[in-house]
């Protein structure tokens, strides 16, 4: 027979387990689908095109590494423009965010390659109309040269803007039941940290949003700025 101190003793335990059980996540949320962000975004647009290069600094994805684990599509390219710098873009996508598996952000990747990170900011992307996303700019220096750093990470359909806000809103998305989906969406050029090569990196990343194939946005930016893009565009 139970007695009466381990009754009591044993209801906060149960209590506990009963609110763990209740915020355990139950379904995913994959806002890419069966979609390839290959197909999605465009080879060529406005005046960019696409050509081979070995330049863009990528997370070592080789089999059985982080990255590899940590990202099931990723899509890396170097756009050029008669008129305008060259740009580089990653995109590094995961199904899942948890625990173990989250976003890798830029600082990080960089750091990791021997760039110094000199400057770190808030920024935001206007696509079109109301269509506005939360980001942030970075410079990263090493020997060889200088980049400028755009770029956003999307949780769900939030979008976090320090790893602080990452972990918070990463909960947010356990806590509403869901485990979500995650992306990465980096451009990044060469120069000087000049204010004008930052705002071509924001003009870019808004033209190749547009750009992208409508079944691709909401993976890019999450469905609520997706819908505000389509709905002005």
């Amino acid at each position: 027979m139970l007695k009466r101190r381990d009754l009591l003793l044993g209801i906060p335990l149960l209590a506990a387990a009963g609110a763990a059980a209740a915020l355990k996540p139950r379904e995913r949320m994959n806002l890419l689908g069966e979609n390839k962000l290959e197909d999605m975004i465009p080879l060529a647009f406005a005046s960019w095109e696409v050509i081979p290069s070995n330049a863009v600094i990528l997370p070592e994805a080789r089999e059985g590494s982080l990255a590899d684990t940590l990202y099931d599509q990723t899509v890396s390219r170097l756009y050029v423009s008669k008129t305008r710098r060259p740009m580089m873009l990653v995109i590094a996508y995961g199904n899942t965010q948890s625990d173990l598996l989250q976003l890798h952000r830029p600082e990080a990747c960089y750091t990791a390659v021997g760039f110094e990170i000199s400057q770190s900011r808030r920024a935001e992307v206007r696509v079109i109309g109301d269509a506005i996303i939360p980001s942030r700019e970075l410079l990263a220096t090493s020997n060889d040269r200088i980049e400028p750093i755009l770029y956003w990470t999307r949780i769900g359909d939030l979008l976090p803007t320090t790893g602080g806000e990452q972990r918070l809103m990463k909960l947010q998305t356990e806590m509403e039941g869901f485990i979500a989906d995650g992306v990465l969406v980096r451009m990044s050029t060469v120069g000087e940290g000049a204010k004008e090569e930052f705002a071509d990196l924001r003009t870019f990343a808004a033209e190749m949003l547009l750009a992208t194939k409508l079944p691709g946005r909401p993976a890019l930016v999450g469905r609520p700025i997706a819908q505000a893009i389509k709905a002005a565009a």
